[in-house]
């Protein structure tokens, strides 16, 4: 096997980015840093051990949990994804040589986060964000998260002008114009 370079690992993302680029709109869409103010309280709490692996970077730790949430992954699954997958470590700003927290460690923080309130007040600042920005995101398995374009409908013109005069259509498709613009 050959070794990896950065421009290979640049030229997949590009690649999958192509096929699918919620993460990456996703990271541009939100400024990360806005959550800092609630995520230090969880390090303000904390007994602040000198032992041990050292911590991981709190905004790290929160876009995991924001993967979890998003594709319904659970600690170990989410653990798996985020070695296998380039958009996951991307996304998360991590090279393929760095740590990445184990499923423990992911569970503990999630937990610590409930624990003090603060998971709630953090998912619901993301979907604010979300929301200010005009975005609304769909989730569920990992293969389906994506942002969607809802598409316009057009009446028939003679279909509507019956309807103004109070005629039914036999059928809801019948009002539609078939609408073939594929990409």
């Amino acid at each position: 096997m050959s070794q990896v370079s950065f421009f290979d690992i640049e030229k997949q993302l590009d690649k999958i980015y192509g096929i699918n680029d919620f993460l990456r709109r996703l990271n541009e869409l939100i400024d990360w840093t806005i959550f800092l103010g609630l995520l230090n309280q969880l390090r303000s709490s904390s007994s602040g051990s000198k032992t041990g692996h050292p911590p991981f970077d709190l905004l790290l730790m929160f876009k995991i949990l924001i993967l979890k949430n998003i594709y319904n992954l659970s600690d170990d699954q989410l653990e798996l994804q985020i070695r296998d997958r380039l958009s996951f470590r991307d996304f998360l700003g991590i090279s393929i040589s760095d740590a990445i927290p184990d499923s423990k460690t992911i569970w503990l923080f999630d937990e610590q986060l409930t624990r003090l309130g603060l998971s709630e007040k953090l998912f619901n600042q993301f979907n604010e964000e979300l929301l200010k920005r005009g975005v609304t995101m769909k989730s569920g398995i990992i293969v389906d998260s994506t942002f969607v374009d809802t598409p316009k409908q057009h009446f028939h013109e003679n279909k509507y002008e019956k309807m103004k005069h109070g005629e039914k259509p036999e059928s809801r498709m019948e009002l539609f114009e078939p609408n073939f613009n594929f990409k």
